[in-house]
C-alpha cells in the first residue's frame, strides 16, 4: 500500500471509530469491506471506485440496504445513521446471496488514490455550510423568541 493509500485508509478507520463511539448504544454493528478487493461486493451495493469509501447499512431481516448519500465524515455518517434509526431513507432490495463475500486473494489490489487537496477544499465548503447552518438556527431561534415576547406581550395588555 502506498503512502497516500495508507494515509486515506487510517483517516477513513479514524472517523469510523469516531462514529462507533458515538453511536455505541445504537441498534446495529459495523463491519468493514475492502471494497477494492471485493468488487462483487461493492457492485452489489451499487458502489464504484470513485464512492470509496463510503458506508453502506444493510438489514439482512428486509434483504434491503441504502447507501450513505454525501460525504464520509463524522457529522454526515452521524445523520445518515439517525435518519435510518428514523425510518427517513429510502432502502432498495437486494439478493441475499450476492451479500456474501468470496474468497478472494486481495494481493493485486487496485490502489485507492484519495486527493487530499480535494479533501481538504471539500473540508472548507462543508465548514462554510456548517457556520451558514448554525447562523440560520440562531436566527430562528432569535426570532422564535422575539414571537414570544411579542405574543406575552400581547396577552399581558388583553388583560
Amino acid at each position: 500500500m502506498n503512502q497516500s493509500s495508507q494515509k486515506s485508509f487510517e483517516n477513513s478507520v479514524n472517523i469510523l471509530e469516531q462514529v462507533l463511539n458515538k453511536n455505541a448504544k445504537k441498534p446495529f454493528a459495523f463491519g468493514w469491506v475492502n471494497a477494492t478487493c471485493h468488487e462483487h461486493f461493492s457492485n452489489t451495493f451499487n458502489i464504484n471506485s470513485d464512492q470509496i469509501p463510503t458506508l453502506v447499512i444493510y438489514v439482512p431481516s428486509r434483504d434491503s440496504f441504502t447507501t450513505l448519500v454525501g460525504s464520509y465524515d463524522v457529522e454526515n455518517i452521524n445523520g445518515f445513521i439517525d435518519k435510518v434509526i428514523r425510518g427517513k431513507v429510502v432502502f432498495s432490495k437486494v439478493d441475499r446471496e450476492l451479500v456474501k463475500l468470496p474468497a478472494v486473494k486481495c494481493e493485486e489490489i487496485r490502489e485507492y488514490n484519495e486527493s487530499f487537496e480535494d479533501d481538504e477544499i471539500l473540508k472548507e465548503i462543508l465548514e462554510e455550510q456548517k457556520g451558514k447552518r448554525e447562523e440560520q438556527e440562531r436566527e430562528m431561534k432569535r426570532e422564535e423568541a422575539n414571537n414570544q415576547a411579542k405574543d406575552k406581550k400581547k396577552k399581558k395588555n388583553e388583560l
